[in-house]
């Protein structure tokens, strides 16, 4: 069954338009973009089977809590896939190369600030990507170097960021 989601029919209907197109073409911009431009329908069946498979947070360019540098790069990602704490995003600049770099052809972001968890010291960090399946290397990546990072198993729910 084909449903065509209303591009103007608010945040969250786009919002689901960009998950899917990012699900469906694992984060490629241009794929996006045209699937965008010709306002290709969306599967809903294929979305649902989509969706099933998302293991981590997400926030869509039209979100508030969307890193605003982002907005300012060639080709921002729609949708970015992330772990911890997206407020560190917030103070980042399109200068900082080192954050925003590619990993296996695919854009990524990762950042840490001194922290403590529990009463431990720690790194409060942000892991995020524009592919779901490619943020769970970059993630082992990070995760490989032994670095002290705040825990957020707790918080593990499946779900866009809160507005």
């Amino acid at each position: 069954m084909d449903l065509l989601f209303s591009y103007k029919g608010g945040d969250k209907n786009m919002d689901n338009v960009l998950l899917y197109f990012s699900l469906k073409h694992e984060g490629d911009f241009k794929k996006i973009y045209e699937s965008l431009k010709a306002k290709e329908p969306v599967d809903e069946n294929e979305f649902i089977k989509l969706k099933r498979v998302l293991k981590t947070k997400y926030v869509t360019i039209l979100d508030s809590n969307y890193p605003d540098f982002l907005k300012q790069v060639s080709c921002p990602p729609f949708v970015l896939f992330y772990e911890g704490n997206l407020k560190l995003a917030k103070n980042l600049k399109v200068g900082d190369a080192f954050i925003y770099s590619a990993f296996n052809d695919k854009r990524y972001l990762s950042t840490v600030e001194p922290s403590t968890d529990k009463g431990k010291f720690c790194f409060d960090y942000i892991i995020a990507c524009e592919s779901h399946d490619e943020f769970f290397n970059i993630r082992e990546h990070v995760m490989d170097k032994k670095v002290p990072l705040k825990d957020y198993s707790k918080n593990t729910k499946h779900k866009q960021q809160e507005r």
